[in-house]
């Protein structure tokens, strides 16, 4: 967004030609939706639409807040049928229904409004849904999310999927400047008045005593929103590399050492999309009971998630109702067992060989025939990942047999599995690593493999793994070299498999290694 329009010289015309060159760019193709309301923003949305020769449908959702809201309704329909527009309206008792869920009534307003507009929007096959959000709305949304304490200050992008922002430059005085221009009405909410709102008291009582003293306030904070929204597309991505899902578990659950070796920066970052994942509001309490979590100490969120943290796994334990069992499967009872080669092993003593929380074991899905367990949901029988990775596993303990750092790597291709382990003392050669040498037995056919390795890559092995075309899957994480955990690079990457028995391989070499240094 520019908070500059070219050629904007103010007036009908200039506002006209401004607002036609941002919708050209911004949403090229028709047809689109054009989310009307009634009030003097989108009534001038849709007169500027027209104006600028482009097609679409005129969408109006009542809220049934207001008694006089079929009003709203007749007046929009009548403005659709004027200026050539197809209709769509539709009547939600948004407040009934806030009631009956108990869950905030803005927010539901908003969701309803915007589930309405993109069915609409996949009805009539439109390629953009227009709304009327302002230079007005952008500087409050800024101020309002600073007071809120999010600590992130975003404002409304311009774009943002179907959704478009033409008149974001633009200020609301001038688009009731333009109205009158051309003689048109619009509708005015008696509820924007209500300063017990907290966007209405900023728009009412606040910008009024701001603009009085700083002329410029809304294009300063829209300017700052303008620069967030740059940077954030960029360290969003770098948090985001360091939230490695755990697939092994049927709840939300991350990696926790990534997180932990991030700048804190990056961490709280991160930590809170893991909060909007889950529906919550990242407010900065939130973020210190997860950053609490992430250092063993158990919190219960907002909806009733508890926070938790189980060997190098963050979990995000919802709610039991929130568990449903899929087809086929039960919670675990007393007296379950897995029939292994090895073996019986109780369930509750499996679970938490696997890193299963307590809070998880008695829900945890299982399939039965009696007592003894045939399945465990992801955990049993072992999957492909498991699979590769015992083998890898098996490479290790290899390279500890020849006093090489234990680090085994298995790439599989299709139906071909080459292996390798760590040479870098057999071989006099630094860059001997086991991912590495994979990729010397592989070649070209290494493209669109898996590896899986027992310690995360370092960076020059990530690189070339990257470049290669391999997708990693890695046992333990590597707090001293690794590509994601030590410097940030290597998002994609999944990691947690047989962690124990790779960790171990690890902590015993160089246990071992430290006893002979001190006896030397």
């Amino acid at each position: 967004m520019s908070l500059r329009v070219a050629g904007y010289s103010g007036g009908v015309q200039g506002l006209e030609a401004a607002f036609a060159e941002r919708l050209a760019r911004l949403a090229p193709q028709d047809p689109l939706v054009l989310a009307v309301s009634g009030g003097g923003d989108s009534v001038a949305l849709a007169h500027l639409v027209r104006r600028a020769g482009r097609q679409g449908v005129v969408a109006h959702l009542d809220h049934a807040l207001r008694p006089e809201s079929g009003e709203d309704l007749a007046f929009v329909r009548a403005l659709a049928q004027r200026l050539g527009f197809a209709f769509r309206a539709e009547r939600v008792e948004v407040g009934r229904i806030a009631r009956e869920r108990g869950e905030n009534l803005e927010a539901l307003a908003r969701q309803i409004r915007y589930a309405f507009l993109h069915r609409v929007a996949r009805e009539v096959g439109a390629k953009a849904i227009l709304t009327a959000h302002t230079l007005d709305d952008q500087a409050e949304t800024v101020l309002l999310k600073l007071l809120q304490g999010t600590a992130r200050a975003l404002g409304i992008r311009e774009k943002e999927g179907l959704l478009v922002r033409p008149l974001l430059p633009f200020a609301r005085e001038e688009l009731r400047a333009y109205l009158e221009g051309l003689g048109e009405a619009w509708r005015e909410d008696p509820s924007n008045q209500d300063p017990t709102w907290d966007r209405n008291y900023l728009r009412l009582m606040v910008f009024p005593s701001l603009l009085a003293r700083f002329p410029r306030a809304r294009e300063a904070l829209a300017r700052f929103a303008e620069v967030r929204e740059g940077e954030e597309a960029y360290l969003e991505g770098m948090a985001r590399a360091r939230l490695l899902p755990d697939p092994r578990f049927f709840v939300p659950a991350y990696r926790a050492i990534p997180l932990l070796q991030a700048p804190e920066a990056l961490r709280r970052r991160a930590l809170r999309q893991v909060l909007e994942a889950l529906g919550l509001r990242p407010e900065a309490r939130l973020v210190e009971l997860l950053e609490g979590a992430l250092r063993g100490r158990a919190a219960t969120l907002p909806g009733g998630y508890l926070a938790r943290r189980k060997g190098g796994t963050l979990f995000l334990l919802p709610p039991e109702p929130r568990l449903p069992l899929p087809p086929g499967f039960r919670r675990p009872e007393p007296g379950d067992y897995l029939e292994r080669p090895f073996g019986r092993k109780r369930i509750w003593d499996f679970l938490a060989e696997k890193g299963v929380p307590r809070e998880l074991k008695g829900l945890w899905p299982v399939r039965a025939e009696g007592k003894r367990v045939e399945a465990v949901l992801g955990l049993y029988p072992p999957g492909e990942e498991e699979r590769g990775m015992a083998l890898a596993l098996e490479e290790a303990k290899a390279a500890l047999g020849e006093g090489e750092v234990p680090v085994g790597a298995v790439l599989v291709v299709g139906g071909r599995v080459f292996r390798a382990h760590n040479r870098v003392e057999a071989l006099k050669d630094p860059t001997a690593h086991a991912e590495l040498l994979l990729l010397r037995q592989a070649g070209k056919e290494a493209r669109g493999g898996r590896l899986y390795v027992t310690l995360e890559p370092c960076r020059m092995c990530h690189h070339a793994l990257k470049e290669a075309g391999v997708e990693v899957v890695y046992g333990a994480e590597n707090l001293k070299e690794g590509a994601l955990t030590r410097f940030g690079q290597g998002g994609g990457m999944r990691g947690g498999v047989l962690e124990g028995a790779c960790a171990k391989l690890l902590r015993d070499f160089f246990s071992r290694l430290r006893e002979g240094c001190r006896s030397g």
